[in-house]
């Protein structure tokens, strides 16, 4: 006698429970139905807005205490509160364009959202100040004793979380607002107190931010002018109803424009076609926020186009050069620790070497099919052509017919991969970067591809000499760019692989990572190329985040690196016969360079840069025509 058995069901996790529950009361907190939630054993992260929305939350422990659970369930209320209470259009007219005064105005409408739910739930309250704890005790700020040691915006979304919600700063985080409160309160005390009145109205609340932004030198109010003409612009046809045949013409136009930015349909691309970095305070999920979705996504994301176009980089300093270093690699470290560093470099990422050597050869294989040899057929000399021996065969007073191989035009190309060396790259994303770069320079040199990798960081932090020279001057006002300069050679388009192999290992030593200005660093490269005497000069650009250099950013207007940065763009992407792309990991460069993409994790480096090389290569693809010499910075 037989029994059929039952096969054995899937066994639910024990955490199972636990996650169906998150993800039901984030669905009915947001108001999103169709909100996509996912637990991993990373970042946490917020991707896009509206029903498109996706959400990643840290997987739970095995034995979860409720502790965790609350840090859990705080990183889940704070994005359901962001779906709930923040208007991705208003926020977008609203936003400054400088970085850092961006930054603030990021962080501040994050506490906004995260006061909203605290002061109607107080378990909301409970479980979003477990995760502040949680973050702030992770960055270790406790130990900090410098202000220039911990980011302003951390500190003022801390201060009008107090005022918001009259809740303590978490202890994790108490050093941070006692560093900070002092200079804050002095300067924007009473602009704090007036958040509170406006903390259920968005368009109402980011003014007055912009007024704490005046406080703190940071004042944008580009966003803010065009928020203000808009607003005009609506009370002006409502009240001029009767003069509207009057100007038929120019109504139509403009309301026609309003009509497309204020649809359900318009709005709803925009939502998901931004990703929440832009949306997000800098603390919050820096490395998760960005994708290099669609091109409509990220022309979305991009500031107003007059932006790019207004000329920003006359004014532009250094208050001295004399302690700039453009440097050799192999002359910042003896040999034997070269070789230490490159075996440390091979062994962190050997698994990903097999992958990216995979999309290299890819990428080779296409370069060497537009080099193949084509051949001339039935020719008086030249090699006897094999195929064609039948012919004398059949009809012996048949000439011999000869072939010959004639070369495809290829032209000389010379690729440029300008690496950011700031240190926020530390850890796992400059390791991707000098392994990716170390074997696209090895593939790029077996097709007959020169390429040059180099590097920009400072010298030190806060600023260096060059700093120490500005104080013995007596502080002059607007000094301009206040840091030393460091730019490395990692290998030389002329020089071969083999030679500048060990080079890229300098990337994993500890110290060499400080800060980034990105702007004289990318004018440095491009110089280099053209003075090369290539047919095709290609720069590559690999950095995760905007320039940020704190010596000169304080005594200077808060986007007077990103200001020049800006610039020197614009003049190579309009004025220069050098085509220039750009990856961010984790930024969002498109919102700098015409041609870019922006990678959420540093494991996609390599398939994106191998791809996008593979574009330029293609054989549909067109380059700029040569132009005219550079203005200003660049030229010089």
């Amino acid at each position: 006698m037989t029994t059929n058995r039952k096969p054995p069901g899937k066994t639910e996790s024990p955490q199972e429970p636990f996650r169906k529950a998150v993800a039901g009361v984030m669905r009915a907190m947001s108001g999103t139905h169709e909100l996509e939630v996912t637990f991993a054993p990373e970042k946490p992260a917020l991707i896009g807005a509206g029903e498109g929305a996706k959400v990643r939350l840290p997987e739970p422990p095995r034995k979860m205490s409720a502790h965790d659970a609350a840090i859990l369930r705080g990183h889940a209320d704070s994005m359901a509160l962001r779906l709930a209470c923040h208007d991705v259009n208003v926020h977008r007219r609203l936003v400054p364009q400088g970085s850092q005064g961006r930054a603030v105005f990021e962080a501040v409408e994050q506490a906004r959202c995260e006061a909203i739910g605290s002061r109607r739930m107080e378990g909301v309250a409970s479980n979003i100040g477990a995760m502040l704890d949680e973050r702030y005790g992770k960055g270790n700020y406790a130990t900090v004793s410098e202000r220039a040691d911990v980011p302003l915006e951390d500190a003022v979304a801390l201060l009008v979380r107090e005022r918001l919600t009259g809740l303590e700063t978490p202890p994790s985080a108490k050093k941070i607002v006692d560093l900070w409160r002092p200079w804050i309160e002095s300067r924007a005390g009473d602009d704090l107190d007036a958040l509170d009145r406006s903390i259920e109205d968005l368009r109402a609340f980011g003014k007055l931010v912009h007024k704490l932004l005046a406080d703190f030198d940071m004042a944008d109010d580009t966003n803010l002018d065009n928020e203000s003409s808009e607003d005009d612009e609506s009370e002006g046809e409502s009240t001029d109803e009767a003069d509207e045949a009057e100007g038929e013409a120019g109504a139509d136009d403009t309301g026609e424009t309003m009509d497309m930015q204020d649809t359900p349909e318009a709005t709803d691309e925009a939502e998901e076609g931004m990703m929440e970095a832009d949306d997000a305070p800098s603390g919050e999920f820096p490395e998760d926020s960005e994708t290099g979705e669609s091109d409509e996504a990220a022309e979305s994301r991009r500031p107003p186009e007059h932006g790019r176009d207004h000329k920003k980089g006359p004014d532009y300093k250094a208050f001295t050069t004399k302690f700039d270093e453009e440097i050799k690699a192999e002359d910042l470290c003896e040999p034997d620790e070269l070789d230490r560093l490159r075996s440390y470099l091979d062994k962190q990422l050997s698994h990903l070497s097999s992958v990216v050597g995979r999309l290299a050869n890819r990428l080779q294989r296409r370069l060497m099919a537009q080099q193949n040899r084509s051949w001339e057929f039935d020719l008086e000399e030249g090699i006897l052509d094999p195929a064609r021996l039948v012919r004398i065969i059949l009809d012996p007073q048949q000439p011999l017919s000869f072939k010959r191989e004639k070369d495809m035009d290829f032209r000389d190309t010379v690729v440029t991969l300008l690496l950011d060396n700031s240190g926020s790259m530390r850890g796992r994303p400059i390791t991707v970067a000098a392994t990716c770069a170390d074997i696209l320079a090895r593939t790029l040199e077996r097709c007959g591809v020169k390429v040059e990798i180099l590097g920009f960081t400072t010298r030190a932090w806060k600023g260096g000499q060059a700093r120490e020279a500005w104080l013995q001057a007596g502080k002059p006002a607007n000094p301009g760019r206040l840091n030393d300069l460091r730019h490395i050679v990692y290998k030389a388009a002329d020089a071969p692989w083999r030679r500048a192999r060990r080079n890229l290992g300098l990337m994993m030593r500890e110290g060499l990572l400080k800060e980034n200005i990105d702007g004289e660093a990318l004018d440095w490269a491009h110089r280099r190329l053209l003075h090369r005497t290539e047919q095709r000069r290609i720069l590559m650009v690999i950095s995760d985040g905007a320039p940020v250099d704190d010596s000169t950013l304080s005594v200077n207007a808060g986007n007077y690196l990103e200001k020049h940065l800006r610039y020197v763009i614009d003049e190579i992407e309009n004025r220069s016969p050098v085509e220039i792309i750009a990856i961010g990991i984790g930024h969002d460069v498109t919102r700098y360079y015409k041609r870019a993409v922006t990678i959420v994790d540093a494991e996609e480096l390599g398939g994106v840069m191998t791809e996008k090389l593979a574009e330029l290569f293609s054989e549909d693809y067109v380059p700029p025509p040569p132009v005219q010499a550079l203005r200003g910075s660049a030229r010089r």
